[in-house]
């Protein structure tokens, strides 16, 4: 599972991970968009060509874990998908909903590339 967020390690939701084993700090291949859903969490587009590597960190979680506790602790405005990384395999990982309402405004951090400085520079 690939994590971008509080979840990742040090992150105020780092213990959804539980026991976990963390197996790479990585990046995504550079087809990405990223953004800060009404400045509370990170979210994963997929744009294809042009898009930006994001800065994350991938864990091998079974899937009581990944069902009975991360994923309920998600945002509604993120789902469960499939993601290439910077060494063309795929991951688990949250992306923003294709379909979603309510979807708080999206602020485009791909710039940063990372969820950490997209933090320590609202600070």
């Amino acid at each position: 599972m690939f994590l971008n967020g509080t979840a990742m390690s040090g992150g105020a939701d780092h213990h959804l991970v539980g026991d976990s084993p963390l197996v790479a700090r990585t990046t995504t291949a550079p087809r990405y968009r990223f953004h800060a859903v009404g400045g509370r969490y990170p979210a994963l587009e997929d744009v294809g060509p042009g898009g930006a590597s994001v800065v994350g960190e991938v864990y091998e979680m079974d899937y009581a874990q990944l069902r009975e506790v991360l994923l309920p602790g998600e945002p509604d405005g993120l789902e469960l998908g499939v993601i290439e990384l910077i060494d063309g395999s795929g991951s688990l990982a949250m992306v923003l909903r294709r379909e979603y309402p309510s979807l708080p405004p999206l602020t485009d951090i791909s710039e940063l590339a990372s969820w950490r400085a997209y933090r320590e520079s609202q600070q």
